[in-house]
């Protein structure tokens, strides 16, 4: 709880970061913003059938030049899907373009039932009173990294062999690309919530 007199929050550090990547400690953020924006989304999935679900969805995220970025999971049994924005934009926004594209893979695989996908990150539209919204793990954890999880897959589900040079080479979208594809999108058909 945001209000809880006993929290004590560490700050980002240099520190921090490095403890991460080397595996002594994890970190993640809350991607809702106080003023009820984000930098990016992140789609989840972790059941059974992944790895076929997520390269459905990310040729849709071809499709729709929407550049995205696949992490296995903490665990192994799971990816996450980034899609990362150049500014803020609502919270509200970014869930529905998520939304959307999985409504089109589901439209487009019709077969397959993305019964993998959990949630999207951030989980909320508007700021829950008294609370930061829903936590995600940092990617690269040192420790899990070691175990060929918490890194970056091409569409193939292979490692990149320079996880910070595939980072630096990330494209991100601005708030009139990510409108203009929620349009789009919800001119071909409701958009499953």
């Amino acid at each position: 709880c945001s209000e809880c007199p006993n929290s004590k929050f560490l700050p980002a550090t240099d520190q921090a970061i490095h403890d991460h990547l080397s595996g002594k400690k994890m970190i993640g953020l809350y991607p809702l913003l106080q003023d009820e924006t984000c930098w990016f989304l992140v789609i989840d999935f972790d059941k059974g059938g992944w790895q076929g679900h997520v390269k459905a969805f990310l040729d849709v995220c071809g499709k729709w030049n929407i550049p995205a970025a696949l992490e296995r999971s903490q665990s192994g049994n799971g990816a996450h899907i980034w899609i990362f924005f150049t500014d803020p934009i609502p919270a509200y926004l970014a869930r529905k373009l998520g939304c959307g594209l999985i409504t089109q893979t589901m439209k487009d695989r019709h077969e397959i039932s993305l019964s993998s996908y959990d949630r999207l990150f951030p989980a909320q539209d508007t700021m829950p009173k008294g609370g930061f919204g829903n936590l995600i793990a940092l990617p690269l954890q040192g420790e899990r990294r070691k175990r060929g999880n918490s890194v970056f897959l091409d569409t193939d589900l292979n490692l990149h062999a320079d996880q910070w040079g595939f980072l630096a080479s990330i494209q991100r979208i601005n708030y009139d690309e990510v409108n203009a594809v929620v349009r789009r999108l919800s001119e071909d058909g409701d958009i499953i919530d």
